[in-house]
């Protein structure tokens, strides 16, 4: 089916039907003239991606992590040394975009770029927008256009975060020149308190749903910027730089601020009996960082000496706590491990704990309401 719809659109439309790296398609000439024109397709700006060791993982005070496979092979490792993927701004005159993914085409050229987007389990040769017969309508955007699109981004705080945000920030020389910024849609509150932080226009943002397919005088796209889940220590820096966040090391905090990140209200990953156990631990906060805005967020995670949080976004904000904070991370039974929390642990040298319970029954003898208290006794 795939490569009868390939040989379709490549016979019957004039849409693209082939991937190609921007280097494949937009090669230098050697011993090209001087006199060409300006606006052409060209790579703005180049990062070498840094070295990422997470020297130190979580400890796992109730059960070994449960590893996640992929073709025999852990999908996340415990600790490691890594490679960032090199950074590039990439600009494409009449430059496409198909889906809220950020998957890039060339018209002229018939051909999707590949450093532009990725699919989450598919290669992107699969993708179903790689493998359209039928686009849905145009719209075309004059002036530059800036990308910030990725997976996840829609609805998920950690990619909206660490993924789109830190397109703003690598892209900064040029946001001032932008006509427009393209980010995932639909438009929250939430995002938008982030991009006031970050002193972004909204007025420049088009929010992007999955159907849209977008034509650009000029087109500004970046690749990925960092690989699922392997923070970094630029990543970190770049979001603190971005919200303007600073650190005063030489002041302490003035006393003991333990904060438990509640999810109540949110479908997955609440604990039923969480008013249960705060109840006889008055010492803990229980923040909801739903409710706060960017400057709250901030403050409340600098001051905090131990965060207790079930795994979720809210653990994005690890990154403006301050060094020795103490982290509790909550698994529930049976979920499989992820690094993301735990890896910003590494990189700042908190000390980061992970204790799998029973979300929903707080009588469960050995991942319920007893465990859970002897074991906030020892965190705190």
């Amino acid at each position: 089916m795939k490569v009868l719809k390939k040989i379709i659109t490549f016979l019957f439309t004039n849409y693209p039907y082939k991937i190609r790296s921007f280097d494949q398609l937009y090669r230098n000439k050697k011993g090209e003239a001087i006199d060409v024109p300006e606006e052409r397709p060209m790579v703005l700006k180049t990062e070498t991606g840094d070295t990422i060791v997470y020297a130190n993982g979580a400890s796992f005070l109730n059960h070994p992590p449960i590893l996640r496979t992929v073709n025999g092979q852990n999908r996340y490792e415990l600790t490691g040394i890594f490679k960032a993927p090199d950074r590039i701004l990439y600009k494409i005159p009449g430059g496409s975009i198909i889906g809220n993914n950020g998957l890039v085409y060339d018209a002229k050229k018939r051909s999707f770029i590949e450093e532009s987007a990725k699919e989450w389990t598919t290669a992107l040769g699969d993708s179903p927008f790689t493998n359209m017969v039928h686009f849905p309508a145009k719209k075309t955007l004059a002036g530059q256009v800036l990308s910030c699109l990725t997976n996840g981004a829609d609805g998920g705080f950690y990619h909206y975060f660490f993924e789109s945000l830190l397109k703003l920030y690598y892209c900064r020389e040029v946001i001032d020149f932008t006509s427009y910024i393209l980010l995932n849609g639909p438009s929250t509150p939430w995002k938008l308190n982030w991009l006031e932080k970050a002193n972004i226009n909204p007025d420049k943002i088009i929010w992007v749903m999955d159907t849209d397919h977008i034509t650009c005088e000029q087109l500004l796209f970046t690749n990925r910027l960092i690989n699922d889940q392997q923070l970094s220590k630029w990543c970190i820096n770049a979001l603190l730089s971005l919200f303007k966040v600073e650190f005063a090391p030489d002041r302490e905090r003035s006393n003991r601020q333990i904060i438990w990140i509640t999810r109540a209200g949110l479908k997955e990953r609440h604990i039923s009996w969480e008013a249960q156990i705060l109840d006889i631990f008055p010492e803990i906060k229980c923040v909801d960082l739903n409710r706060l805005t960017p400057e709250e967020t901030i403050y409340t995670l600098q001051e905090a000496t131990h965060v207790i949080s079930a795994h979720g976004a809210g653990l994005s904000n690890l990154i403006f706590c301050k060094k020795g904070t103490k982290v509790l991370e909550i698994l529930p039974n049976g979920k499989s491990f992820q690094p993301c929390y735990s890896r910003i642990s590494s990189i700042l040298g908190f000390n980061h704990y992970i204790v799998n319970l029973d979300f929903s029954n707080a009588d469960n003898q050995e991942t319920g309401f007893s465990y859970l208290k002897e074991t906030l006794c020892n965190f705190i």
